[in-house]
């Protein structure tokens, strides 16, 4: 059983490690921040289930009790099966913004930086970096409000 929780929680501190100065791993970092933010948003998901359920994801094989599948790594599906949420998004137009940088940096998904071998320019990393800084904080608010 996945731990969300847990995994951003490491994910988080991976990613910090390879956004530091001495060793700035920009490919790495941008990869590594949208599975972070992944874990995240997954994390809330699992907590918003029905006490008693099991904390697993619906499949044709498998009935925890609730009928939320899993949204792989797309934020948008994401947010469809977390309503709150995307109602709070929808309302704010620079957190959509966020989203958006995070999980296309560069204009390409988050999941598919690992094959990438270019660095990004120092402008775009920057408007990643800030985006990914404001993303995160912003949803562990919102974790504590829904």
């Amino acid at each position: 059983m996945e731990d969300y929780q847990a995994a951003f929680m490491q994910r988080h501190l991976d990613t910090e490690i390879l956004c530091r100065k001495e060793s700035e791993r920009r490919v790495a970092a941008m990869h590594l921040g949208g599975i972070t933010i992944e874990c995240l948003l997954k994390a809330m998901i699992f907590a918003t289930l029905p006490k008693g359920v099991t904390q697993e994801w619906k499949t044709d094989t498998n009935d925890p009790g609730h009928t939320i599948t899993n949204p792989k790594h797309s934020y948008i599906e994401a947010l469809k099966r977390h309503n709150r949420l995307r109602s709070r998004i929808d309302n704010f137009p620079e957190v959509r913004k966020w989203l958006d940088e995070v999980e296309n940096p560069n204009s390409q998904n988050f999941i598919d930086m690992r094959y990438s071998g270019l660095e990004p320019d120092d402008e775009s990393y920057k408007r990643w970096l800030k985006a990914y800084q404001s993303l995160k904080g912003w949803l562990q608010k919102q974790a504590t409000q829904l």
